[in-house]
């Protein structure tokens, strides 16, 4: 399970990608489409962020999901003005 204060977001080069994503895994987790932070470059506005998930589990089914996205670890609290993430393997 993630830490309390940061959560799994996944990042998307194409709207296409963010909507086919959004419609496949919302039967899987409880997700919410979001504009994508600034801390992170993206061809695509959108990005999905999972809501209490279960981290391995999220990984795990990510492994095995024919999406295409870049999944990232985000803290919700700044250090210096930005909110520290971290690019993740799936």
């Amino acid at each position: 399970m993630t830490v309390e204060n940061e959560y799994l977001i996944l990042a998307f080069k194409t709207t296409a990608d963010a909507m086919c994503a959004e419609k496949y895994l919302k039967e899987f987790f409880s997700i919410a489409v979001m504009p994508v932070p600034r801390e992170i470059s993206s061809g695509c506005g959108l990005a999905i962020r999972f809501l209490d998930p279960d981290e391995t589990a999220v990984r795990n089914f990510l492994k095995e999901s024919p999406l295409n996205f870049t999944l990232y670890k985000m803290s919700t609290k700044k250090v210096d003005g930005k909110r520290p993430i971290k690019k993740l393997e799936a």
